[in-house]
């Protein structure tokens, strides 16, 4: 038996996002032997033309992948099953990880999609060749969104990019939305005037510890140690994502295909939430 596959109580959650089959033409693949396949990929961290065969054609299985990573298939998957949890609102947290990539991810083309950045989420640091993954969480360890730079990109400078982002997503299906943070807890790589400011702005209270070098008299804030000792529930997000082979390191030449992979990461991670 084939591991990786989802069972029936997992495909009953989210059968219902995926689209509906033309009734003229030839017949579809059938959704649920290509998202296992896509599962298989995202797990083992095999390459595309290792896919066993009792998934149907690599090739097939890759260009539905594909198609649902920019059709919005696997966003609104995603969507459909955070739906579904409570939301912990009294804290969120943000951490990135750093990202190798491997000799294979270089080499994007010049042909891209409009939201491809650039640089391809693709740079130097001490690793080589790297991605940086910056996530966003609850206190209950639910992703709530993320955002891909090149490796060395600091965290503190896409923190509004990923509250944006989670603002677009975190909405029910009448557009209204379904969480907002008490508390932001973040470690001292985020410690700025300007990220208190700005989390104080949006009514959200900053718990990020102060530096050697800060006045602590002269903050806006004082610093909760006891909430920010939940802090590491990202931390262990992370590792937990990095169990994928296709997430600990990148094989993906764009960035928007590897970010298909993160969001297959974090459908995995809530349909276990959800059927444990």
């Amino acid at each position: 038996m084939i591991r990786h596959r989802l069972t029936d109580e997992q495909w009953d959650l989210i059968s219902s996002a995926f689209p509906k089959p033309k009734r003229t033409g030839r017949p579809p693949r059938d959704y649920r032997e290509m998202i296992d396949g896509i599962f298989w990929i995202l797990r083992t961290g095999s390459a595309w033309r290792d896919l066993p065969g009792a998934f149907g054609p690599w090739s097939t299985v890759w260009d539905v992948f594909d198609k649902w990573n920019h059709d919005g298939t696997l966003q609104a998957i995603l969507d459909l099953l955070r739906g579904q949890v409570e939301i912990d609102e009294d804290l969120w947290c943000i951490d990135g990880t750093i990202v190798r990539a491997a000799r294979c991810a270089s080499g994007g083309g010049k042909k891209r999609d409009p939201d491809e950045p650039e640089d391809h989420a693709l740079g130097r640091s001490r690793g080589g060749i790297t991605s940086k993954i910056h996530i966003l969480c609850d206190r209950s360890g639910h992703p709530l969104h993320f955002h891909l730079t090149a490796g060395q990109t600091h965290e503190s400078t896409v923190l509004d990019t990923l509250l944006v982002g989670a603002d677009v997503h975190l909405v029910d299906r009448g557009g209204k939305p379904i969480a907002w943070p008490i508390a932001m807890a973040c470690d001292k790589g985020y410690r700025a005037d300007w990220i208190d400011a700005y989390l104080i702005d949006l009514e959200i209270m900053p718990v990020i510890p102060s530096k050697a070098s800060d006045d602590d008299d002269a903050r806006a804030i004082a610093f909760d140690r006891e909430a920010y000792r939940d802090r590491n529930i990202v931390e262990r997000l992370i590792g937990w994502l990095k169990e994928s082979r296709r997430i600990f390191s990148r094989f993906e030449k764009t960035a928007l295909n590897y970010g298909g992979m993160v969001k297959m990461a974090f459908i995995h991670r809530y349909l276990r939430l959800a059927t444990n």
